[in-house]
C-alpha cells in the first residue's frame, strides 16, 4: 500500500503464508467494497447517527447486507476467514468514517473471537447465528469500582449443577444490541487469575439486568450500559472453555488481538485527519499565502504523516505474529500505546491547522478529535500497556541474568 495514497483500489499485497492470492483477492474485493461505501454512503449514515445520537436499524441490517459483519470469522462457519494482516487495511478504510460505524464494524468482527474459544457445541450455536443473522456478541468484563483484573469482584457460585452470578458491570459496548454476552467473573473461594472463568449469557436472562449509560463525548450513536447480576442462574453448558480460563480468554484470546484493531482504527482515524487537514491548509491564507508554502506547517504535517505510518507497522508487525499463533501480549501493547499518542498528535495538529473554524462543529476536524479520545480507553488506557510493557522487559531481563549465571556455572 502507498504510504501517499493509502486508499488506492486493489493494493493489498501479502507474501505472507497465512494469505493465499484467493484470500488476498478477496480482501481486495472487500476493500474495494468498503472503500466505496465510505464514499457514497458513510458521510450521510454519519451525520444520521451524530444527529440522532443513536444506530438506526437500518444501518445494523446495511452492514449485514454488505457482508461486513464477518470478515473475520471463519470460513468453516460462513465467515470470509480473513488474517489480521488482510484485515486491517479493510479496518483502517472503514475507520475513516464516523467512530460508531467504526465500532459496529470492529464488534462485529472482533469480540466473536470471545464464543470462538469454546466448545464445538458453543461454536455451531452462537458462530453460524452471527453470521446467518446478523447476532451480535457483547464482551462484559470492566467493572465500576474494580477495573478489569483480577480484582473482579462479580462472583460466580456453584450451586446445585449451576452457576449464580452476582454482580455489576459497566461500560458494556452494545450490551443490549447484542444476543448474547461473554461476562469474565471469579469463582466464589477462588484467587488470582486461575480464579476467573468466562460464561455465555444469552440476551433476556432472568437475573441480568440491564441500564443504559449516558452518551459519551464521542462516537455518538454507540451504546454502553451497565449489567447487574442477581442470582442469574447459568449452566453447565454455557461456561466459555474450562473452570478457570477466564484470563486466558479475556486477555490472550480477545483483548490482545482487539487491542492491535483499535490501534489500526487510530491509523484510519489519523490518517483521515490528515487528508482532510492537506485540504484546508493548501486552502487556508494568511497575509495572501496558503498557509501550507510555510516551512513550520510543512514540519507539521510530516510529523503527522511519520507518526501515522508508524503506527501502521507497529499494528502490522502485531498482525502477521497473530496470524502465525505467536502471543503478541507485548506487540499489542506497544501498538495500541503508540496509536494512543499518534492519534492525539494528530487530531491536535489538525484542530490547530484548522484553526478557530475547526472548533466549529460544522468543521470535519471536530468530531474526529472527539472520536479519537475513545480510543484512549477501549482495551485499556495507555497507562495500561506501558505497566504490561514494562512488565516484559523485566521478566524478560531477569530470564536473561538467570541464563547468564547458568552459562557461567557449565562453564
Amino acid at each position: 500500500m502507498s504510504i501517499l495514497n493509502p486508499s488506492e483500489r486493489d493494493t493489498i499485497k501479502s507474501i505472507s503464508p497465512n494469505c493465499t492470492p484467493q484470500l488476498i483477492q478477496r480482501a481486495n474485493a472487500i476493500r474495494n467494497r468498503v472503500i466505496q461505501f465510505r464514499e457514497e454512503e458513510g458521510r450521510e449514515w454519519g451525520e444520521q447517527i451524530e444527529h440522532a445520537q443513536e444506530i438506526p436499524q437500518g444501518f445494523w441490517e446495511r452492514m449485514r447486507e454488505l457482508g461486513f459483519h464477518k470478515l473475520t470469522l471463519p470460513q468453516s462457519v460462513g465467515g470470509e476467514g480473513l488474517p489480521l494482516e488482510l484485515y486491517f487495511p479493510i479496518l483502517e478504510e472503514i475507520a475513516h468514517c464516523h467512530g460508531s460505524i467504526r465500532m459496529v464494524f470492529h464488534a462485529y468482527n472482533s469480540i466473536w473471537r470471545t464464543v470462538g474459544q469454546g466448545s464445538e457445541e458453543q461454536q455451531n450455536l452462537w458462530l453460524k447465528r452471527l453470521v446467518a443473522h446478523g447476532d451480535l456478541v457483547a464482551f462484559a468484563l470492566t467493572e465500576p469500582d474494580n477495573g478489569t483484573g483480577i480484582d473482579l469482584r462479580t462472583m460466580a457460585t456453584y450451586q446445585n449443577g449451576n452457576y449464580i452470578l452476582n454482580g455489576k458491570k459497566h461500560l458494556i459496548t452494545f450490551a443490549e444490541e447484542a444476543a448474547v454476552i461473554t461476562v469474565i467473573a471469579k469463582m466464589d473461594g477462588a484467587a488470582g487469575r486461575d480464579g476467573l472463568t468466562a460464561f455465555l449469557v444469552p440476551q433476556g436472562r432472568k437475573g441480568m439486568k440491564l441500564e443504559p449509560m449516558a452518551h459519551m463525548m464521542g462516537d455518538k450513536g454507540c451504546s454502553h450500559a451497565v449489567i447487574t447480576f442477581e442470582d442469574c442462574e447459568i449452566s453447565e453448558d454455557e461456561v466459555l472453555g474450562e473452570v478457570g480460563d477466564g484470563f486466558g480468554i479475556a486477555v490472550r484470546g480477545f483483548l490482545d488481538q482487539s487491542r492491535v484493531c483499535i490501534a489500526q482504527s487510530a491509523v484510519g482515524l489519523a490518517q483521515e485527519a490528515l487528508d482532510v487537514t492537506l485540504d484546508k491548509v493548501r486552502q487556508r491564507k494568511t497575509f495572501g499565502k496558503a498557509i501550507a508554502s510555510r516551512q513550520a506547517i510543512q514540519m507539521r504535517l510530516a510529523d503527522m504523516q511519520i507518526a501515522i505510518q508508524g503506527a501502521r507497522l507497529l499494528c502490522l508487525d502485531a498482525a502477521r505474529k497473530y496470524d502465525s499463533g505467536e502471543d503478541i501480549s507485548l506487540e499489542a501493547s506497544i501498538a495500541k500505546a503508540n496509536a494512543i499518542r499518534m492519534v492525539s498528535e494528530v487530531t491536535d495538529g489538525a484542530l490547530a491547522l484548522f484553526g478557530g473554524m475547526g472548533y466549529s462543529v460544522e468543521s470535519p476536524i471536530e468530531r474526529s478529535y472527539r472520536d479519537a479520545r475513545s480510543l484512549w480507553f477501549e482495551e485499556g488506557t495507555f497507562e495500561m500497556q506501558k505497566m504490561t510493557i514494562a512488565e516484559a522487559l523485566l521478566k524478560n531481563a531477569r530470564q536473561r541474568e538467570r541464563q547468564a549465571r547458568r552459562s557461567n556455572q557449565e562453564a
